[in-house]
């Protein structure tokens, strides 16, 4: 089930069990794992007696998806059930998440919203007569194609005239400019081709470093970096760990930049807000462009059920009356608000000044929090 349409999914009659478990880390079996954060749903006596079956074979059901999520390779799973409603969802994870589980009417997508789905990837490894190039994202490259110096030498190729070539003082020099200029420039065409928002070359030092100035300006700004490796020892998994590198730092400096744009616009008297009865606020007036979440940070709320209403607590809506519902994580409510608003929403890993609050966002307009 695409994530919107898990989004969608409410269940006011039977609760829905939301599940995230990581695979790699745990210390203990997933098995053990998962008893352990199901454990306190087994006593809960507030249902009645159809919504407590449906949760019961629920939660029978996760426990049974233990040795599957063992010989899973993905490093975390997620699952969503709801017997009641009709709803099983098992969600595979590329990267990890923290292990929590959640009841309530609808799905908890707040771990899966943290997940950044990093940019796509080339990867050109080159030396004076080949390359090797790779294309991947979310975590794995696979090779893409190899070009052969050969291939560079047909015709008269990247605009070299005879009197040139005829003139150059190295003949060995001219052929690793031509080599170049041929990979440069399908470099160029697989970026309109495939459309992939960052570049990693690879190969001797000095080498890639020659290499670099062959690129289009347009590519050059894509240029995460380069690493050195030997081509003819190097395997598709150590192309994959360095371009991981890379996009991961890429990541971080994304996520810092956003956390401090947020903190110092707020500081100036901007359009932005930092901590949660602010951003409350802000959701509810419909105002936020970007929430940012500092991590983990989960605090408990209430939300309207007829408005949608955002609050720390209260028994009923300040808007419209109606009797407010307790939630786990009003964070999680107030980031599938402002996404249904068209709004983005994200949480960062790194240590940033919007630590301090917990959460913060960028405004459409400005509004009175006060």
């Amino acid at each position: 089930m695409h994530i919107d349409r898990l989004a969608r999914f409410e269940s006011p009659d039977y609760p829905v069990l939301s599940v995230y478990v990581n695979r790699e880390s745990l210390h203990e079996s997933v098995r053990a794992r998962l008893c352990d954060l199901l454990k306190p749903f087994k006593a809960f006596s507030n249902l009645d007696h159809d919504a407590q079956m449906s949760l019961r074979n629920d939660l029978d059901s996760v426990i049974g998806l233990a040795d599957r999520i063992d010989l899973e390779r993905s490093p975390a799973t997620a699952v969503f059930a709801c017997d009641g409603g009709g709803l099983f969802e098992y969600v595979p994870l590329s990267t990890p998440v923290w292990d929590v589980a959640f009841a309530s009417d609808r799905p908890y997508l707040r771990p899966l919203r943290s997940i950044r789905h990093r940019d796509s990837v080339v990867v050109a490894v080159v030396d004076r007569r080949h390359a090797w190039l790779y294309s991947g994202g979310g975590g794995s490259v696979r090779l893409l194609e190899v070009i052969e110096e050969s291939e560079s030498h047909k015709g008269n190729f990247g605009g070299f005239s005879g009197y040139e070539e005829k003139g150059a003082r190295n003949h060995a020099e001219f052929l690793e400019r031509r080599h170049f200029r041929y990979v440069a420039d399908r470099l160029f065409e697989l970026q309109r081709k495939l459309g992939f928002g960052k570049l990693v070359i690879g190969g001797h030092e000095e080498t890639s470093a020659r290499f670099e100035s062959f690129l289009h300006p347009y590519l050059r700004a894509r240029l995460l970096g380069s690493f050195v490796i030997d081509p003819h020892t190097m395997s598709d998994v150590d192309i994959t760990d360095r371009a991981n590198v890379f996009l991961l730092d890429a990541s971080h400096e994304a996520e810092e930049a956003l956390a401090s744009r947020v903190s110092v616009t707020s500081e100036e008297g901007g359009r932005a807000v930092v901590g949660l009865n602010d951003v409350l606020k802000a959701v509810n007036n419909g105002a936020v462009d970007h929430l940012v979440v500092a991590g983990r940070f989960t605090r408990g709320g209430v939300m309207c059920g007829t408005c949608g209403w955002l609050e720390r607590s209260g028994e009923n809506c300040v808007a419209c009356g109606s009797e407010m519902t307790a939630l786990g994580d009003v964070v999680d409510a107030a980031m599938e608000q402002v996404l249904r608003r068209g709004g983005q929403a994200d949480q960062v890993s790194v240590s940033s000044p919007l630590d301090a609050h917990g959460v913060g966002a960028l405004l459409r307009f400005s509004v009175r929090v006060a």
